[in-house]
């Protein structure tokens, strides 16, 4: 059966809006998939559908209250989509969360933020604001990482106008920033997870005794030492080295020295 479909009968809805718009993908995904293993997909899709709703928790913590934030999303296999209008701060908090929610399952995230126009329904995402992001998320990113478009920066200064604020530069938006980002090898900001984790134990009082900010650093270094052990794929392996290199920054900055991972 197909579908009558007249674009007419939904005009209203179609209209571009400016967003913040956060990409992301998880690695590895296609190879666990073709393993076939009915039990496995059932605990790996609870787990991230679990991880989806959990890391909705943050934005009640970051930025603007969370009735306001207004975060939508679309998942689709291993993709996944959010925007929001304006609440950039709750988007890379909340990409931050999501992040470290998947260390545990042993998954590594690659993904973009940016800010562009889509049309954005209950039935479809379209636009070009999307198709830059997927190809910051799969050219540029490369790494276990979610990098900070420039676009990102430029639509968070115009929030910080439209809020009748005092003008303010890009290197002031980074600033303010500063707990959820750090600057890369080749100057592209990404997402800093394990800081914001550190920063929501320490500073806003979400702690879990169980599973710390300590343990979450423990199981970091725990599966990279596995990738880096497992795998012989150049590819494969520069994304564990490079995690290697970002978990190592963060012992140092945290005093952690007994989870440095040492080249062998």
């Amino acid at each position: 059966m197909i579908m009558d479909f007249n674009l007419s009968d939904i005009s209203e809805d179609i209209e571009y809006k400016k967003y913040f718009i956060a990409y992301l993908d998880i690695l590895g995904f296609e190879n666990k998939v073709n393993q076939n293993d009915k039990k496995q997909d059932l605990l790996l899709l609870t787990a991230i559908y679990d991880c989806i709703v959990n890391s909705k928790d943050v934005i009640t913590e970051f930025g603007k209250t969370g009735k306001n934030s207004n975060i939508k999303m679309k998942v689709f296999s291993d993709n996944f989509f959010f925007c929001t209008e304006n609440d950039y701060i709750g988007l890379l908090s909340m990409m931050a969360s999501l992040q470290t929610s998947f260390i545990p399952l042993n998954l590594l995230i690659r993904g973009s933020l940016s800010y562009g126009d889509i049309v954005f329904t209950n039935d479809f995402i379209y636009g070009k604001g999307l198709i830059d992001a997927y190809k910051l998320e799969s050219e540029i990113a490369i790494f276990p990482r979610i990098i900070i478009d420039d676009s990102f920066i430029n639509g968070a200064k115009i929030i910080v106008k439209q809020e009748q604020l005092t003008d303010v530069s890009s290197a002031q938006i980074i600033l303010s920033l500063d707990n959820l980002c750090s600057v890369d090898f080749d100057s592209y900001h990404f997402v800093d997870y394990l800081s914001v984790n550190k920063y929501l134990e320490e500073s806003i009082g979400k702690t879990n005794k169980e599973y710390g900010f300590d343990e979450l650093l423990k199981d970091h270094a725990r599966n990279i030492c596995y990738g880096l052990q497992s795998f012989s794929d150049r590819r494969i392996v520069q994304k564990y080295q490079w995690c290697r290199k970002y978990h190592n920054n963060i012992c140092l900055k945290y005093r952690h020295n007994e989870l440095i991972i040492e080249l062998e």
